[in-house]
């Protein structure tokens, strides 16, 4: 009996092992920064009447910045900084939001394929608490439709954003 439970166990970790590693072989298969590239350029929130929503998403070298701005009657308000980074030994991006407010957030994040990029807001970038999700897809090259999650994976909401020269203001 010993044997068969020892025998079963040692299945059932090769067994994980084996999923695990296929799960990081097709997401080290996608060429994260390239992708993230999809992001550059000048992004708008559809569907937000009173008060526009936009922002400025660039490259430096391997770390991206996105800014965000509120615009009301003509008048550009900055909201926040985000600033990228890609870990290639965990094969995930790490990022830091400072909001107008002095407040912050840390967020982990991936490509789980080249149309699907999820986003987790953790506490201190500790990856064990998980305070929010996000999951963007690309519809087109010039169109992202986010939603939200809270901690328990209900989703909260959802924003349709356009790719954009320049803002409509």
């Amino acid at each position: 009996m010993k044997k068969f439970w020892l025998t079963a166990v040692i299945a059932v970790v090769i067994l994980e092992y084996s999923i695990g590693l296929q799960a990081q072989t097709n997401l080290s298969n996608l060429d994260h920064l390239k992708l993230m590239e999809k992001f550059l350029g000048n992004w708008q929130l559809d569907d937000d009447k009173d008060t526009l929503v936009v922002n400025e998403f660039k490259q430096y070298g391997k770390a991206f910045v996105e800014t965000y701005y509120q615009i009301i009657a003509g008048k550009k308000t900055w909201l926040s900084i985000w600033s990228y980074s890609f870990s290639p030994k965990e094969g995930k991006f790490k990022f830091f939001g400072l909001n107008s407010n002095g407040g912050y957030s840390t967020w982990i994040a991936y490509f789980s394929s080249e149309k699907t990029w999820i986003q987790y807001r953790i506490q201190n970038f500790n990856p064990e608490k998980v305070l929010a999700k996000a999951e963007i897809k690309f519809i087109d090259s010039d169109h992202i439709m986010v939603t939200f999650y809270n901690s328990t994976d209900v989703k909260t909401g959802e924003q349709r954003w356009s790719k954009v020269e320049h803002w409509i203001e």
